[in-house]
């Protein structure tokens, strides 16, 4: 019991530190208060993973005293409350790095012009925001860069295109899908020098 209650505070620690620096990252890439793209790996491949066992493993030893209060704490419980962490884990896990919402049409219905602006752009390497200005995408070439099926995630901001995989994961990002103008939606909770982290690709033209 004594090595349980041990695991138990260790595990409130990394809980409590945890959420403070998941805050801070995900601040980190809506406000710029530190380098967004080093607070998007912090946020999405860390601090994800090292929440959820810290917290199946601090809430689970609670559930297990309030279970020997009411002494209920038998071979039936141990296991419900097993299987339901195993579950716990393997579903958010799941839903992290394999869940994609398939939300416009697949590669397989994009018509050939189309396919050769993708190759294009994936080839092409970043370039300046002077650059930039001289590659053009229209409103259906930004939508073909939705981060779905291996595409990256291409958003427009003020009339230039920027790549904005790093944050849009599976082309999803704070309820917003890439492959679109997200001028508004991105001044109403993000700082503009934000954008100085990330490579433009080319420029909107409507």
């Amino acid at each position: 019991m004594k090595f349980l209650i041990k695991i138990d505070r260790i595990a409130a620690w990394i809980l409590f530190i945890g959420l403070i620096l998941y805050f801070i990252s995900g601040y980190g890439m809506a406000k710029g208060i530190i380098d967004p793209v080093m607070a998007a790996k912090i946020h999405m491949q860390y601090l994800t993973y090292i929440i959820l066992v810290a917290f199946a493993l601090h809430t689970g030893f609670a559930i297990h005293l309030a279970f020997r209060r009411w002494q209920i704490w038998n071979a039936g419980t141990k296991i419900v409350l097993i299987l339901f962490y195993l579950f716990f884990l393997i579903f958010f896990i799941w839903v992290d790095r394999f869940y994609t919402v398939n939300f416009n049409s697949t590669k397989s219905d994009v018509p050939a012009v189309q396919k050769e602006v993708i190759q294009n752009n994936q080839n092409s390497l970043p370039v300046t925001s002077e650059q930039a200005s001289q590659k053009a995408f229209t409103m259906a070439d930004l939508a073909l860069f939705n981060g779905q099926n291996g595409q990256p995630s291409y958003v427009a901001v003020d009339g230039l295109v920027y790549d904005l995989s790093a944050v849009f994961r599976g082309g999803w990002h704070a309820a917003h899908f890439a492959g679109k103008d997200l001028t508004n939606e991105f001044y109403s909770k993000h700082a503009k020098n934000i954008l100085s982290k990330y490579p433009p690709v080319g420029r909107l033209v409507k």
